[in-house]
């Protein structure tokens, strides 16, 4: 097996007339081919090697979704470093706390600002630390802005300087640390979870082909988006497989929120988590409750919200039903959705008959920082509230219990993590390979249903 970097980036050249990204900028949706898109990454990558960045460095990413984000990751990745993707919305000393876990020397962050937050007052942080600003006007010695790093990349290529990438490309082993995770809400005590290259790379491969947006399975324009923070790890390694495999990413320009440009970008399947789907359900209710005052009188005060919803439609026609409610949800979407991927797989009650009728199907997915994703829904393999079946290479039990009983899940594989970067944590892999993860959960024809 190749280094992960030399193999993604001789997957992408072989991409390089698709579509990569979709953007949206002045209400237009913009798309930006394979080519386009590893160009500014080799500008990224060549930029990081002017700095002297070394394989295994560590790079944290505390930042909003966004195209920057992700071109920043792969540039990290192709001249050998290892990602640490942190949720952007946690508190400023568990993010320290992650970070120095990790044992980042180099920190990605949105701007100034962002930066300033982080450091706190009187700049507090260690003087060795680097900054990536994805915008910003300061720059100096241990700050690089995003911008300037690709036009300085850009002359290192016009120049005809890239031999010193593929050389390092070639160089790089693929055992070496190419991701650590940590959970998306980690408390106090959180430890990251470490994942060489090739682990990540058959990961992302085995992803891909479970979600069923591969190229030999899927018909039409794949484009998925999340509503999850890239620090989520679910969120992070959902988006990267669909890359690796391909296929396109819909993502947000800048650090707008992704709700707000749902109807431009356009995605056909959206990573989200209950609490999402809650909040779409008290938006659905007041459009109800805005229409006439039929419809008002159906949609109930109930908090609950979705299951108000429920009995509304349950007293309404079809066609009443399509116009008030489904083909708007359709067009807040983008009119394309196919699929929302839900972590954990249980939606909330009486949500599951209104997506029916928006004809938007719902798929969940199962992971954690110290398994990676280990089960997701394949278009023509679903149950209700369930996150699927194992994807290749996991086996999962039930410590003690009998078929269809609620249980401990175990998991094991050949890509489950090597261990935690900063040496014990809460998890350990048995002399028998299988993780304990604390979950309670029952199996029902390799169906996994966490409680």
């Amino acid at each position: 097996m190749t280094s992960f970097p030399k193999t993604f980036w001789t997957r992408f050249q072989d991409f390089k007339n698709a579509p990569a990204l979709y953007t949206a900028d002045d209400g237009q949706r913009h798309t930006i081919s394979f080519w386009e898109w590893t160009r500014r990454i080799q500008n990224l990558a060549m930029a990081l090697l002017d700095t002297g960045f070394e394989p295994g460095t560590r790079l944290g990413f505390v930042a909003p979704n966004g195209r920057d984000w992700l071109d920043m990751a792969w540039a990290t990745w192709l001249v050998g470093g290892c990602l640490v993707p942190l949720n952007d919305e946690l508190d400023r000393s568990t993010v320290l706390h992650c970070l120095g876990r990790a044992g980042c020397d180099w920190i990605a962050v949105a701007d100034d600002a962002a930066r300033s937050w982080l450091r706190g007052p009187g700049g507090q942080l260690p003087p060795h630390l680097q900054w990536v600003l994805f915008d910003g006007d300061e720059s100096g010695d241990d700050t690089h802005l995003l911008g300037k790093m690709e036009k300085q990349g850009r002359e290192f290529v016009r120049r005809g300087h890239t031999r010193k990438l593929a050389e390092r490309i070639v160089s790089l082993d693929r055992s070496a640390p190419a991701l650590i995770l940590f959970d998306g809400q980690p408390d106090e005590h959180a430890e990251g979870a470490l994942f060489s290259g090739d682990k990540v790379q058959l990961q992302l491969q085995r992803i891909a082909q479970q979600l069923g947006i591969s190229n030999t399975e899927q018909e039409g324009e794949v484009a998925i988006a999340s509503a999850m923070s890239f620090g989520q790890p679910s969120s992070f390694l959902l988006t990267m497989a669909t890359l690796f495999d391909g296929q396109s990413v819909a993502v947000p320009d800048t650090d707008i929120a992704l709700h707000n440009q749902l109807d431009e970008l356009q995605p056909t399947i959206l990573i989200c988590e209950r609490d999402y789907l809650r909040e779409l359900a008290r938006e659905w209710k007041q459009r109800l409750e805005s229409a006439p005052d039929i419809l008002k009188k159906l949609a109930d005060s109930d908090e609950s919200n979705a299951p108000a919803i429920s009995r509304a439609l349950g007293k309404l026609g079809e066609k009443a039903a399509r116009k008030f409610l489904y083909d708007p949800i359709r067009a807040d979407f983008g009119g394309r959705l196919e699929a929302l991927h839900l972590f954990e797989g249980r939606c909330p009650v009486g949500l599951y008959p209104i997506l029916e009728g928006a004809n938007i199907a719902l798929r969940g997915h199962f992971g954690m920082p110290e398994t990676g994703i280990t089960h997701v829904e394949h278009p023509e393999a679903t149950r209700e509230d369930s996150c699927g079946r194992p994807i290749e290479g996991i086996a999962t039990k039930l410590l003690d219990t009998k078929t269809g009983d609620v249980g401990q899940l175990c998991i094991r594989g050949d890509t489950v993590f090597d261990d935690y970067w900063a040496g014990d944590g809460p998890m350990v892999v048995d002399d028998d390979g299988w993780l304990r993860t604390g979950r309670e959960a029952r199996i029902e024809s390799g169906y996994l249903f966490l409680e």
